[in-house]
């Protein structure tokens, strides 16, 4: 009895920050998909070789899709069932992982056991959508960020996606993480970034060192200073500083480039005309994205908002032209458009953090 009042050991929370830092794709995993398609065509370069092994992982079909995330949202539950204070705002992977670090209790071997079954699931999730990462990474080239850039925007927002998504809210993953990709790509083109590609070894360490960090700051409830990492971390103040430098790539754009100091590298970026074009392509992913949500929708829900809005019609359809073709009532049809439209926010809620993130 007196082992379930000591704190959360070393062991335990290495298994915690294993599952963080479990973002490396396991590239010698045998490929279950034909790799013969257009990407596998690209020069032999850093880009044709990622493209060659993001098509050694399979897209998941619906039904694969539905068993991982089942097997993810039952491994979830186990932990907080484990857990002495389970209360948490969602069920998603970030949610159960900082529960258990703020619980601090010791945990059982069935704990331990589903940790690392979760950095199993979260790792296949990755893989199974490095397709659709590189698909939505090319389709934002030519507006301010090379490819590999692009693509490596899109990896952090599919990781972002598997840390966030909660299976309980009836969503399909495929959705959430395109929504959650786009969003970091154009975010990176709008700051203009140019990302500096860190060793995959330095990465993991920087991920160890950020949820020390995130502890420290919880534990505590401040920020911690870099002697204070560097104790906790079990390191020197100096990699500190450099694994936090390393973290923040930024680069202002008032940076001079030119020989001479009359050129910046603001000037190199996209300029205004660029808007019309991101305009048009966060347009187009609300749209694949109000498409994807009608699936809570009832039929006659979907149909009369599909109407309304002009979803896969020429033009939206007034009140009138609906009620004349359904044979209902215009008040009829206002009611059931309303119906619809207040369980779409109710569920579009799922997505709100994406704008702050």
């Amino acid at each position: 009895m007196d082992t379930l009042l000591e704190p959360m050991g070393q062991r335990d929370q290495e298994l915690v920050d294993d599952v963080r830092a479990d973002s490396t794709v396991d590239w010698k995993e045998p490929a279950s998909a034909d790799p013969g398609t257009l990407e596998d065509q690209e020069p032999a370069s850093v880009i044709g070789h990622y493209f060659r092994d993001a098509h050694r992982f399979s897209l998941l079909g619906k039904d694969e899709e539905k068993a991982l995330v089942s097997a993810l949202t039952d491994t979830l539950n186990t932990l907080l069932e484990e857990a002495e204070h389970p209360a948490i705002e969602a069920l998603t992977i970030r949610e159960v992982l900082a529960s258990i670090e703020q619980n601090q209790a010791p945990l059982s071997e069935r704990a331990r056991e589903a940790l690392k079954d979760l950095a199993r699931w979260r790792r296949q999730l990755i893989q199974s959508n490095l397709r659709l990462a590189v698909h939505i990474a090319r389709g934002h080239q030519g507006r301010g960020l090379p490819l590999p850039d692009l693509i490596q925007e899109a990896n952090l927002g599919l990781i972002k996606a598997v840390e966030r998504f909660d299976a309980t809210r009836g969503f399909k993953f495929s959705t959430y993480a395109y929504w959650w990709i786009a969003e970091e790509v154009k975010r990176a083109i709008k700051r203009g970034r140019r990302v500096v590609r860190t060793p995959d070894h330095v990465v993991d360490e920087i991920r160890r060192l950020q949820a020390v960090q995130a502890r420290l700051q919880r534990e505590t409830g401040e920020q911690p200073d870099r002697y204070e990492l560097a104790e906790a971390a079990e390191t020197t103040p100096e990699r500190v500083d450099e694994l936090l430098g390393f973290a923040r790539p930024e680069v202002s754009t008032a940076t001079p480039i030119g020989g001479e100091g009359d050129l910046e590298l603001g000037d190199t970026l996209a300029d205004e005309s660029t808007d019309s074009e991101e305009t048009a392509l966060a347009e187009r992913d609300r749209l694949r994205l109000l498409k994807d949500l009608f699936h809570v929708l009832r039929t006659r829900e979907a149909d009369i908002l599909g109407r309304r809005f002009g979803i896969n019609r020429d033009e939206p359809e007034t009140l009138q032209m609906i009620s004349e073709e359904l044979g209902i009532s215009r008040e009829r049809v206002r009611q059931i458009e309303k119906g619809a439209l207040k369980k779409l926010r109710e569920h579009a809620t799922f997505f709100a953090d994406v704008a702050g993130n």
